[in-house]
Protein backbone atom coordinates (compact mmCIF):
# COMPACT_ATOMS: atom_id res chain seq x y z
CA UNK A 1 0.00 0.00 0.00
CA UNK A 2 2.63 2.37 0.75
CA UNK A 3 4.53 1.57 -2.35
CA UNK A 4 1.46 2.47 -4.34
CA UNK A 5 0.88 5.60 -2.56
CA UNK A 6 4.76 6.56 -3.07
CA UNK A 7 3.67 5.65 -7.01
CA UNK A 8 0.77 7.43 -7.18
CA UNK A 9 2.95 10.93 -5.35
CA UNK A 10 5.35 10.74 -8.14
CA UNK A 11 3.10 10.14 -11.02
CA UNK A 12 1.25 13.44 -9.56
CA UNK A 13 4.09 15.40 -9.48
CA UNK A 14 5.21 14.46 -12.97
CA UNK A 15 1.75 14.95 -14.35
CA UNK A 16 1.60 18.67 -12.30
CA UNK A 17 4.81 19.49 -14.19
CA UNK A 18 3.67 18.68 -17.47
CA UNK A 19 0.63 20.34 -17.12
CA UNK A 20 2.35 23.35 -15.96
CA UNK A 21 1.00 26.47 -17.29
CA UNK A 22 3.55 29.56 -18.59
CA UNK A 23 3.31 32.25 -16.09
CA UNK A 24 1.89 35.49 -18.25
CA UNK A 25 4.94 37.50 -16.25
CA UNK A 26 7.45 34.93 -17.33
CA UNK A 27 8.92 34.95 -20.89
CA UNK A 28 11.87 33.42 -22.38
CA UNK A 29 12.95 34.72 -25.96
CA UNK A 30 15.06 32.10 -27.37
CA UNK A 31 17.75 32.35 -29.94
CA UNK A 32 18.20 36.14 -30.31
CA UNK A 33 20.93 38.28 -31.14
CA UNK A 34 21.40 40.57 -28.45
CA UNK A 35 22.76 43.74 -27.85
CA UNK A 36 23.42 44.18 -24.31
CA UNK A 37 24.95 47.60 -24.65
CA UNK A 38 26.98 49.81 -27.50
CA UNK A 39 29.46 47.30 -28.49
CA UNK A 40 28.92 44.02 -26.88
CA UNK A 41 26.66 41.64 -28.86
CA UNK A 42 25.79 38.07 -27.73
CA UNK A 43 24.76 35.81 -30.74
CA UNK A 44 21.88 33.00 -30.44
CA UNK A 45 21.15 34.01 -26.73
CA UNK A 46 18.28 33.82 -24.79
CA UNK A 47 16.46 36.14 -22.33
CA UNK A 48 14.27 35.49 -19.70
CA UNK A 49 11.91 37.96 -18.34
CA UNK A 50 10.16 37.84 -14.79
CA UNK A 51 7.76 39.79 -13.74
CA UNK A 52 8.70 43.03 -15.45
CA UNK A 53 12.57 42.40 -15.01
CA UNK A 54 15.29 40.77 -16.57
CA UNK A 55 15.96 37.99 -14.96
CA UNK A 56 18.93 36.95 -17.13
CA UNK A 57 20.32 36.54 -20.51
CA UNK A 58 23.48 34.94 -22.12
CA UNK A 59 23.98 31.84 -24.73
CA UNK A 60 24.10 29.17 -22.58
CA UNK A 61 20.80 30.44 -19.98
CA UNK A 62 17.76 27.35 -20.06
CA UNK A 63 14.32 28.75 -20.24
CA UNK A 64 12.35 28.27 -16.80
CA UNK A 65 9.50 25.76 -17.16
CA UNK A 66 6.92 28.45 -15.89
CA UNK A 67 8.32 30.84 -18.81
CA UNK A 68 6.30 31.54 -21.72
CA UNK A 69 8.59 30.47 -24.57
CA UNK A 70 9.19 32.95 -28.04
CA UNK A 71 10.92 31.18 -30.24
CA UNK A 72 11.45 33.27 -33.64
CA UNK A 73 11.53 30.91 -37.49
CA UNK A 74 13.77 32.51 -39.81
CA UNK A 75 14.39 31.52 -43.39
CA UNK A 76 17.67 31.05 -45.26
CA UNK A 77 18.75 34.71 -46.11
CA UNK A 78 16.77 36.59 -43.44
CA UNK A 79 17.98 38.79 -40.95
CA UNK A 80 17.99 37.48 -37.46
CA UNK A 81 15.83 39.16 -34.79
CA UNK A 82 18.07 41.40 -32.72
CA UNK A 83 17.21 42.50 -29.26
CA UNK A 84 18.39 46.28 -28.54
CA UNK A 85 18.12 48.17 -24.93
CA UNK A 86 15.13 50.80 -25.12
CA UNK A 87 15.43 53.82 -26.14
CA UNK A 88 15.28 57.08 -23.82
CA UNK A 89 13.99 60.00 -24.78
CA UNK A 90 16.13 62.72 -22.95
CA UNK A 91 13.43 65.78 -23.86
CA UNK A 92 9.69 65.45 -24.58
CA UNK A 93 7.95 69.20 -23.94
CA UNK A 94 4.50 69.23 -23.01
CA UNK A 95 2.14 71.79 -22.79
CA UNK A 96 0.85 72.61 -19.68
CA UNK A 97 -2.50 74.30 -19.99
CA UNK A 98 -2.77 78.16 -19.13
CA UNK A 99 -5.47 79.29 -16.37
CA UNK A 100 -7.90 81.25 -17.90
CA UNK A 101 -6.80 84.57 -16.01
CA UNK A 102 -10.66 86.37 -16.88
CA UNK A 103 -12.22 83.80 -15.66
CA UNK A 104 -10.27 82.49 -12.70
CA UNK A 105 -11.10 84.35 -9.61
CA UNK A 106 -7.86 83.77 -7.90
CA UNK A 107 -5.18 86.42 -8.84
CA UNK A 108 -1.25 85.79 -9.24
CA UNK A 109 0.41 85.16 -5.76
CA UNK A 110 2.30 88.58 -4.46
CA UNK A 111 6.22 88.45 -6.57
CA UNK A 112 4.97 85.90 -9.27
CA UNK A 113 5.29 86.43 -12.63
CA UNK A 114 3.09 84.90 -15.09
CA UNK A 115 5.99 83.40 -16.72
CA UNK A 116 7.98 82.20 -13.90
CA UNK A 117 6.30 79.13 -13.08
CA UNK A 118 9.24 77.43 -11.29
CA UNK A 119 7.53 75.46 -8.75
CA UNK A 120 5.39 73.98 -11.62
CA UNK A 121 5.37 70.35 -11.90
CA UNK A 122 3.28 67.83 -14.64
CA UNK A 123 0.70 66.23 -13.06
CA UNK A 124 -1.57 63.05 -14.55
CA UNK A 125 -3.79 65.15 -16.70
CA UNK A 126 -0.42 66.43 -18.89
CA UNK A 127 0.25 62.65 -19.81
CA UNK A 128 0.32 62.96 -23.43
CA UNK A 129 -1.15 59.38 -24.83
CA UNK A 130 -0.62 59.74 -28.46
CA UNK A 131 2.82 61.65 -27.87
CA UNK A 132 3.92 58.93 -26.11
CA UNK A 133 2.65 56.16 -28.01
CA UNK A 134 4.29 57.59 -31.38
CA UNK A 135 7.43 57.35 -29.26
CA UNK A 136 6.66 53.70 -28.02
CA UNK A 137 6.46 52.90 -32.61
CA UNK A 138 9.83 54.17 -32.99
CA UNK A 139 11.37 52.02 -29.77
CA UNK A 140 11.73 54.58 -27.08
CA UNK A 141 10.99 52.74 -23.51
CA UNK A 142 11.33 55.34 -21.28
CA UNK A 143 11.52 59.57 -21.25
CA UNK A 144 11.93 62.94 -19.37
CA UNK A 145 8.75 64.91 -19.88
CA UNK A 146 9.72 68.41 -19.24
CA UNK A 147 7.10 71.21 -18.68
CA UNK A 148 7.44 73.00 -22.58
CA UNK A 149 5.76 77.13 -21.52
CA UNK A 150 7.36 80.02 -18.95
CA UNK A 151 10.86 81.39 -18.88
CA UNK A 152 11.25 79.20 -15.30
CA UNK A 153 9.18 76.29 -16.53
CA UNK A 154 9.28 74.35 -12.85
CA UNK A 155 10.50 70.63 -13.40
CA UNK A 156 9.67 67.55 -15.46
CA UNK A 157 9.46 63.73 -14.45
CA UNK A 158 10.53 60.32 -15.60
CA UNK A 159 8.62 57.93 -16.86
CA UNK A 160 8.43 54.32 -19.49
CA UNK A 161 5.81 54.77 -22.16
CA UNK A 162 4.05 52.00 -21.03
CA UNK A 163 0.42 51.96 -21.84
CA UNK A 164 -2.02 52.89 -18.98
CA UNK A 165 -1.60 56.13 -16.73
CA UNK A 166 0.91 57.83 -15.57
CA UNK A 167 0.58 56.54 -12.18
CA UNK A 168 1.27 52.99 -14.04
CA UNK A 169 4.35 54.54 -15.89
CA UNK A 170 6.30 56.43 -13.08
CA UNK A 171 9.84 56.35 -12.19
CA UNK A 172 10.79 59.89 -10.61
CA UNK A 173 7.95 62.55 -10.04
CA UNK A 174 10.74 65.09 -10.07
CA UNK A 175 14.20 66.06 -12.19
CA UNK A 176 16.29 69.38 -12.99
CA UNK A 177 14.68 72.49 -13.27
CA UNK A 178 13.66 73.78 -16.64
CA UNK A 179 14.10 77.18 -18.38
CA UNK A 180 14.24 79.23 -21.83
CA UNK A 181 14.47 82.98 -22.82
CA UNK A 182 12.43 82.24 -25.17
CA UNK A 183 8.71 83.19 -24.05
CA UNK A 184 7.90 86.98 -24.27
CA UNK A 185 4.33 88.90 -23.37
CA UNK A 186 2.14 90.31 -25.73
CA UNK A 187 1.40 93.97 -26.14
CA UNK A 188 3.16 96.31 -23.52
CA UNK A 189 3.59 93.58 -20.62
CA UNK A 190 6.63 93.37 -19.08
CA UNK A 191 8.86 91.32 -20.98
CA UNK A 192 8.11 92.19 -24.14
CA UNK A 193 11.48 92.10 -25.76
CA UNK A 194 14.43 89.12 -25.48
CA UNK A 195 16.46 92.02 -23.16
CA UNK A 196 12.93 91.76 -20.98
CA UNK A 197 12.83 87.78 -20.60
CA UNK A 198 16.86 87.96 -19.48
CA UNK A 199 16.01 90.72 -17.08
CA UNK A 200 13.66 88.96 -15.59
CA UNK A 201 14.85 85.88 -15.28
CA UNK A 202 18.13 87.52 -13.85
CA UNK A 203 15.87 89.04 -11.31
CA UNK A 204 14.08 86.13 -10.26
CA UNK A 205 17.17 83.90 -9.50
CA UNK A 206 18.60 86.48 -7.47
CA UNK A 207 15.38 86.97 -5.29
CA UNK A 208 15.26 83.25 -5.27
CA UNK A 209 18.90 83.05 -4.13
CA UNK A 210 18.10 86.24 -1.37
CA UNK A 211 15.28 84.31 0.11
CA UNK A 212 16.92 81.40 1.10
CA UNK A 213 19.88 83.20 2.50
CA UNK A 214 17.47 85.49 4.50
CA UNK A 215 15.24 82.58 5.39
CA UNK A 216 18.76 80.84 6.83
CA UNK A 217 20.07 83.78 8.61
CA UNK A 218 16.54 84.27 10.29
CA UNK A 219 16.09 80.20 11.14
CA UNK A 220 19.79 80.75 12.57
CA UNK A 221 18.76 84.10 14.57
CA UNK A 222 14.45 84.16 15.23
CA UNK A 223 15.01 87.64 17.21
CA UNK A 224 15.46 89.31 13.92
CA UNK A 225 12.98 90.64 11.73
CA UNK A 226 11.51 87.49 9.59
CA UNK A 227 12.13 88.49 5.88
CA UNK A 228 9.00 88.18 3.62
CA UNK A 229 7.96 84.95 1.81
CA UNK A 230 7.77 85.04 -1.82
CA UNK A 231 5.75 81.59 -2.90
CA UNK A 232 7.53 79.37 -5.53
CA UNK A 233 11.16 80.93 -5.14
CA UNK A 234 11.51 78.10 -2.79
CA UNK A 235 11.75 75.52 -5.99
CA UNK A 236 15.08 76.80 -7.61
CA UNK A 237 16.56 75.96 -4.33
CA UNK A 238 18.48 72.58 -5.70
CA UNK A 239 18.89 74.13 -9.46
CA UNK A 240 20.63 77.37 -7.65
CA UNK A 241 22.96 75.21 -5.76
CA UNK A 242 23.55 73.03 -7.98
CA UNK A 243 21.79 70.03 -6.93
CA UNK A 244 19.64 69.05 -9.97
CA UNK A 245 20.50 70.05 -13.52
CA UNK A 246 19.66 73.18 -14.73
CA UNK A 247 17.96 72.75 -18.07
CA UNK A 248 18.24 75.77 -20.62
CA UNK A 249 16.53 75.25 -23.98
CA UNK A 250 18.41 77.38 -26.31
CA UNK A 251 17.11 78.74 -29.70
CA UNK A 252 20.09 79.31 -31.87
CA UNK A 253 23.87 79.34 -31.41
CA UNK A 254 23.57 83.30 -29.91
CA UNK A 255 21.53 81.79 -27.30
CA UNK A 256 23.28 79.07 -26.45
CA UNK A 257 26.24 81.75 -25.75
CA UNK A 258 24.16 84.20 -24.18
CA UNK A 259 23.31 81.08 -21.94
CA UNK A 260 26.99 80.36 -20.91
CA UNK A 261 27.67 84.33 -20.17
CA UNK A 262 24.57 83.95 -17.73
CA UNK A 263 25.15 81.07 -16.24
CA UNK A 264 28.94 81.93 -16.10
CA UNK A 265 29.30 82.69 -12.36
CA UNK A 266 26.45 80.40 -10.81
CA UNK A 267 26.68 76.85 -9.60
CA UNK A 268 24.39 75.56 -12.23
CA UNK A 269 24.78 71.70 -13.19
CA UNK A 270 24.18 73.32 -16.58
CA UNK A 271 22.56 71.18 -19.54
CA UNK A 272 21.37 72.48 -23.07
CA UNK A 273 18.99 71.27 -24.99
CA UNK A 274 20.70 72.39 -28.59
CA UNK A 275 19.60 72.90 -31.76
CA UNK A 276 21.91 72.16 -33.87
CA UNK A 277 23.97 75.13 -35.27
CA UNK A 278 26.62 74.02 -32.38
CA UNK A 279 29.06 73.24 -34.71
CA UNK A 280 29.48 76.94 -35.62
CA UNK A 281 30.78 78.29 -32.41
CA UNK A 282 32.10 74.99 -30.08
CA UNK A 283 34.55 76.41 -28.28
CA UNK A 284 32.97 77.93 -25.54
CA UNK A 285 30.63 74.64 -25.10
CA UNK A 286 33.29 72.55 -25.09
CA UNK A 287 35.59 74.39 -22.74
CA UNK A 288 32.39 74.30 -20.39
CA UNK A 289 31.98 71.02 -20.65
CA UNK A 290 28.20 71.42 -20.99
CA UNK A 291 25.98 68.78 -21.54
CA UNK A 292 23.63 68.40 -24.43
CA UNK A 293 20.85 67.38 -25.49
CA UNK A 294 21.04 67.06 -29.24
CA UNK A 295 17.17 67.57 -31.68
CA UNK A 296 18.48 65.39 -35.31
CA UNK A 297 16.37 67.60 -37.50
CA UNK A 298 18.67 68.10 -39.96
CA UNK A 299 17.78 70.39 -42.39
CA UNK A 300 16.68 68.87 -45.87
CA UNK A 301 17.94 70.32 -49.11
CA UNK A 302 17.45 73.28 -50.90
CA UNK A 303 14.87 72.71 -53.94
CA UNK A 304 16.43 74.14 -56.49
CA UNK A 305 14.80 72.21 -59.61
CA UNK A 306 13.02 75.52 -60.88
CA UNK A 307 15.42 78.21 -61.73
CA UNK A 308 12.69 80.64 -59.45
CA UNK A 309 13.93 78.90 -56.26
CA UNK A 310 17.99 78.49 -56.81
CA UNK A 311 17.83 82.04 -54.77
CA UNK A 312 19.19 79.87 -51.30
CA UNK A 313 21.77 81.66 -49.23
CA UNK A 314 25.58 80.47 -49.14
CA UNK A 315 24.84 80.25 -45.44
CA UNK A 316 21.73 78.29 -45.63
CA UNK A 317 23.82 75.88 -48.16
CA UNK A 318 26.85 75.57 -45.57
CA UNK A 319 24.16 74.90 -42.63
CA UNK A 320 22.23 71.90 -45.01
CA UNK A 321 25.56 70.55 -45.61
CA UNK A 322 27.71 70.75 -42.11
CA UNK A 323 24.77 70.08 -39.88
CA UNK A 324 24.53 66.25 -40.20
CA UNK A 325 28.20 66.16 -38.56
CA UNK A 326 27.25 68.61 -35.48
CA UNK A 327 26.54 65.22 -33.13
CA UNK A 328 30.12 63.78 -33.91
CA UNK A 329 31.67 67.10 -33.81
CA UNK A 330 30.46 67.53 -29.96
CA UNK A 331 30.64 63.99 -28.88
CA UNK A 332 34.26 62.92 -30.18
CA UNK A 333 34.85 66.84 -28.58
CA UNK A 334 34.36 64.81 -24.94
CA UNK A 335 30.82 66.58 -24.61
CA UNK A 336 28.21 64.34 -22.70
CA UNK A 337 25.69 64.16 -25.60
CA UNK A 338 21.79 62.34 -25.61
CA UNK A 339 19.54 62.45 -28.45
CA UNK A 340 16.18 63.74 -28.97
CA UNK A 341 13.26 63.50 -31.45
CA UNK A 342 12.40 67.16 -30.63
CA UNK A 343 11.92 68.84 -33.71
CA UNK A 344 11.01 65.61 -36.00
CA UNK A 345 7.48 65.61 -37.02
CA UNK A 346 7.15 62.02 -36.34
CA UNK A 347 9.82 60.05 -33.97
CA UNK A 348 10.28 57.60 -36.42
CA UNK A 349 12.39 60.07 -38.52
CA UNK A 350 14.61 59.90 -35.92
CA UNK A 351 16.49 56.86 -37.67
CA UNK A 352 16.99 58.67 -41.39
CA UNK A 353 18.12 61.51 -39.15
CA UNK A 354 20.40 58.71 -37.27
CA UNK A 355 21.81 57.25 -41.01
CA UNK A 356 22.87 60.81 -42.11
CA UNK A 357 24.37 61.66 -39.21
CA UNK A 358 27.00 58.32 -38.96
CA UNK A 359 27.87 59.18 -43.08
CA UNK A 360 28.84 62.54 -41.30
CA UNK A 361 31.30 60.51 -38.98
CA UNK A 362 29.41 59.73 -36.27
CA UNK A 363 30.20 55.89 -34.94
CA UNK A 364 27.70 53.64 -34.57
CA UNK A 365 28.24 52.89 -31.16
CA UNK A 366 27.96 56.07 -29.67
CA UNK A 367 24.80 56.94 -31.60
CA UNK A 368 23.42 54.13 -29.83
CA UNK A 369 24.61 55.53 -26.55
CA UNK A 370 23.34 58.28 -27.16
CA UNK A 371 20.20 56.99 -27.39
CA UNK A 372 20.45 54.31 -24.26
CA UNK A 373 23.51 54.60 -21.76
CA UNK A 374 24.20 58.18 -21.65
CA UNK A 375 20.29 59.48 -20.80
CA UNK A 376 20.07 56.59 -18.38
CA UNK A 377 23.08 57.45 -16.49
CA UNK A 378 22.07 61.16 -16.41
CA UNK A 379 19.08 60.67 -15.21
CA UNK A 380 20.15 58.10 -12.39
CA UNK A 381 18.95 55.11 -14.20
CA UNK A 382 22.00 53.64 -15.18
CA UNK A 383 21.64 50.52 -12.81
CA UNK A 384 17.98 49.53 -14.69
CA UNK A 385 17.93 51.24 -18.15
CA UNK A 386 19.82 51.86 -21.00
CA UNK A 387 21.41 48.35 -21.25
CA UNK A 388 20.55 44.50 -20.81
CA UNK A 389 21.58 43.00 -17.87
CA UNK A 390 19.89 40.89 -14.99
CA UNK A 391 17.87 43.14 -13.25
CA UNK A 392 17.08 45.47 -15.38
CA UNK A 393 14.07 46.66 -16.19
CA UNK A 394 12.45 44.75 -19.25
CA UNK A 395 12.75 47.51 -21.45
CA UNK A 396 13.41 46.20 -25.13
CA UNK A 397 13.12 46.71 -29.09
CA UNK A 398 13.24 43.55 -31.08
CA UNK A 399 14.48 44.45 -34.89
CA UNK A 400 14.03 42.15 -38.14
CA UNK A 401 18.25 42.66 -38.45
CA UNK A 402 19.77 46.37 -37.13
CA UNK A 403 18.48 48.84 -35.70
CA UNK A 404 20.30 51.41 -36.61
CA UNK A 405 19.50 51.55 -40.75
CA UNK A 406 17.51 54.36 -42.09
CA UNK A 407 14.31 52.12 -41.56
CA UNK A 408 14.33 49.40 -39.08
CA UNK A 409 11.83 47.00 -39.10
CA UNK A 410 11.13 47.01 -35.62
CA UNK A 411 8.89 43.50 -34.79
CA UNK A 412 7.81 45.01 -31.09
CA UNK A 413 8.66 46.66 -28.18
CA UNK A 414 8.67 45.20 -24.79
CA UNK A 415 8.09 48.21 -21.57
CA UNK A 416 8.33 46.84 -18.28
CA UNK A 417 8.00 43.16 -19.46
CA UNK A 418 4.70 43.93 -21.96
CA UNK A 419 5.04 43.04 -25.14
CA UNK A 420 3.52 45.77 -27.75
CA UNK A 421 3.36 43.84 -31.31
CA UNK A 422 4.03 46.34 -33.85
CA UNK A 423 4.88 44.57 -37.25
CA UNK A 424 4.71 40.97 -36.78
CA UNK A 425 6.28 39.57 -40.56
CA UNK A 426 5.39 36.38 -41.37
CA UNK A 427 7.46 34.01 -43.92
CA UNK A 428 7.09 35.27 -47.62
CA UNK A 429 4.36 33.34 -49.78
CA UNK A 430 4.81 35.57 -53.14
CA UNK A 431 7.85 36.34 -55.04
CA UNK A 432 7.46 39.84 -56.18
CA UNK A 433 10.25 40.39 -58.20
CA UNK A 434 10.03 41.80 -61.09
CA UNK A 435 9.24 45.04 -63.06
CA UNK A 436 6.02 46.69 -61.98
CA UNK A 437 3.98 49.51 -63.38
CA UNK A 438 2.11 51.34 -60.79
CA UNK A 439 -0.58 54.05 -60.38
CA UNK A 440 -0.37 56.16 -57.31
CA UNK A 441 -3.57 57.51 -56.67
CA UNK A 442 -2.78 61.65 -54.77
CA UNK A 443 -6.21 62.60 -54.37
CA UNK A 444 -7.27 65.78 -55.41
CA UNK A 445 -3.88 66.00 -57.09
CA UNK A 446 -4.84 62.98 -59.60
CA UNK A 447 -3.34 59.75 -60.63
CA UNK A 448 0.54 59.57 -61.61
CA UNK A 449 2.49 57.34 -62.85
CA UNK A 450 5.01 55.11 -61.42
CA UNK A 451 7.24 52.15 -62.08
CA UNK A 452 8.58 49.82 -59.67
CA UNK A 453 11.36 47.05 -60.00
CA UNK A 454 11.75 44.43 -56.99
CA UNK A 455 14.80 41.86 -57.58
CA UNK A 456 16.52 39.57 -54.89
CA UNK A 457 15.25 36.73 -53.56
CA UNK A 458 11.68 37.12 -51.05
CA UNK A 459 13.99 36.54 -48.12
CA UNK A 460 16.98 39.52 -48.97
CA UNK A 461 14.70 41.77 -51.61
CA UNK A 462 15.94 45.37 -52.66
CA UNK A 463 14.33 47.75 -55.22
CA UNK A 464 13.52 51.07 -56.80
CA UNK A 465 10.69 53.56 -57.62
CA UNK A 466 10.56 55.63 -60.86
CA UNK A 467 8.48 58.56 -60.83
CA UNK A 468 8.45 61.06 -63.54
CA UNK A 469 11.68 60.05 -64.77
CA UNK A 470 13.58 60.34 -61.17
CA UNK A 471 14.46 56.39 -59.96
CA UNK A 472 15.14 56.34 -56.16
CA UNK A 473 16.47 53.15 -54.65
CA UNK A 474 14.38 51.68 -51.54
CA UNK A 475 16.28 52.07 -48.21
CA UNK A 476 14.24 48.84 -47.46
CA UNK A 477 12.03 46.03 -48.55
CA UNK A 478 10.16 43.43 -46.70
CA UNK A 479 7.73 40.38 -48.07
CA UNK A 480 5.73 39.82 -45.29
CA UNK A 481 3.06 36.92 -46.28
CA UNK A 482 1.42 38.09 -49.73
CA UNK A 483 2.21 41.67 -48.47
CA UNK A 484 5.57 43.85 -49.76
CA UNK A 485 6.37 46.38 -47.27
CA UNK A 486 8.89 49.52 -49.22
CA UNK A 487 10.11 52.43 -47.78
CA UNK A 488 12.25 55.33 -48.93
CA UNK A 489 14.11 58.27 -47.21
CA UNK A 490 11.34 61.10 -48.29
CA UNK A 491 13.84 63.79 -49.15
CA UNK A 492 14.55 62.20 -52.64
CA UNK A 493 11.09 64.04 -53.22
CA UNK A 494 11.37 67.78 -51.16
CA UNK A 495 10.33 65.83 -48.03
CA UNK A 496 11.25 65.00 -44.76
CA UNK A 497 11.26 61.75 -42.83
CA UNK A 498 10.41 58.36 -44.96
CA UNK A 499 8.25 57.27 -47.70
CA UNK A 500 6.30 53.77 -46.67
CA UNK A 501 4.47 51.46 -49.72
CA UNK A 502 2.59 48.84 -48.38
CA UNK A 503 1.20 46.21 -51.56
CA UNK A 504 -0.77 43.13 -51.52
CA UNK A 505 0.93 40.86 -54.46
CA UNK A 506 -1.95 38.64 -55.78
CA UNK A 507 -0.37 36.70 -59.32
CA UNK A 508 0.71 39.70 -61.44
CA UNK A 509 -1.29 42.37 -59.38
CA UNK A 510 -0.80 44.95 -56.65
CA UNK A 511 -2.76 46.96 -54.43
CA UNK A 512 -2.45 48.71 -51.35
CA UNK A 513 -1.84 52.44 -50.17
CA UNK A 514 1.16 54.12 -48.78
CA UNK A 515 2.18 57.16 -46.45
CA UNK A 516 5.24 59.44 -46.22
CA UNK A 517 5.17 63.47 -45.14
CA UNK A 518 2.67 64.38 -47.61
CA UNK A 519 -0.21 62.34 -46.38
CA UNK A 520 -1.66 59.27 -47.59
CA UNK A 521 -1.89 57.48 -51.05
CA UNK A 522 -2.93 54.39 -52.82
CA UNK A 523 -1.41 52.36 -54.80
CA UNK A 524 -2.65 49.94 -57.66
CA UNK A 525 -0.43 47.95 -60.65
CA UNK A 526 0.49 45.44 -62.85
CA UNK A 527 3.51 43.25 -62.82
CA UNK A 528 5.08 44.03 -66.47
CA UNK A 529 8.15 41.68 -66.33
CA UNK A 530 9.52 38.76 -64.56
CA UNK A 531 13.63 38.56 -64.01
CA UNK A 532 14.18 36.07 -66.67
CA UNK A 533 11.89 37.69 -69.22
CA UNK A 534 13.89 41.00 -68.64
CA UNK A 535 17.41 39.07 -69.18
CA UNK A 536 16.19 37.67 -72.47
Amino acid sequence: MRLLFFALLCCSSALATDLRQPSPDTHALVGVRVITEPGRVLESATLVIRDGVIEAVGPDIEPPPDARIHEFERQEGQAPITVYPGLIESYLPVSVEEEDSESDEETPPAGRHPLIRADQRLSAAEWPQDQLAALREAGFTSALLAPGNGLLRGSGLIANLGEGELSHNLLQPSFAQFASFAEQQRGRGFPNSLMGSVALVRQTLDDARWQRQARAAWQRNPAQTRPDWLEGLDALAPALAGETPMVFVAGDMPDSLRILEFTADREFDLVLVGHGQEYQRPGGLIERGVRHILPLNFPDAPDVKDASDRNVSLEELRHWQAAPGNPARLIEAGLPVSFTTHGLSQPKELFAALNKAIEAGLDADRALAALTTEPAAWLGLADRAGRIAEGYMANLILVEGDLLVEAPSIRSVWIDGIEHVLAAFEPPTVDPAGTWSLTLGLGSMGDVEAGMVLSGPPSGMSGSLNVMGSDSPFSDVRVSGDEVIASMDASRFGGSGTITIRITIDGDRARGNGNGPYGEFTVRGQRTGIPDEEIL
